[in-house]
């Protein structure tokens, strides 16, 4: 990490492989990055490398949470066949605020895919 330090300057990127340091190194007018593990990008290249990590984040946080949402309607339809009501609300309320945060990550994919459509064109 020394001599990384001597090449170039911390950056405030983790490395999207390993999540170590990232060392930003100015080459001229390139800037490249570099983990103290030996992976490498050029600034363009680090872009769609955190691009990617975001989507694999949004994919694992939606599949989580359409979990929870199935998990909290079988509670609810069990508490209901049970005759315990109460019991039975609480879930489908509990159901309901997990549909509104999946529809949140919903709306941050799509509006993710968009972007990366406008630059891809």
């Amino acid at each position: 990490m020394t001599e990384m330090d001597r090449i170039g300057r911390r950056s405030v990127f983790a490395c999207p492989d390993c999540h170590g340091i990232m060392w930003e190194i100015e080459e001229g007018e390139l800037v490249r990055y570099r983990c103290h593990v030996g992976h490498a990008y050029s600034a363009e290249i680090m872009s769609l490398a955190l691009d990617e990590n975001l989507k694999r984040a949004f994919g694992s946080a939606l599949r989580a949470l359409d979990e929870r949402i199935a998990l909290a309607r079988k509670l609810e339809m069990q508490a209901n066949q049970s005759g315990r009501s109460n019991i039975a609300k609480s879930w489908a309320t509990k159901a309901l605020e997990f549909e509104a945060e999946a529809n949140v990550i919903r709306d941050s994919i799509r509006r993710t895919d968009e972007i990366a459509a406008r630059f891809a064109a």
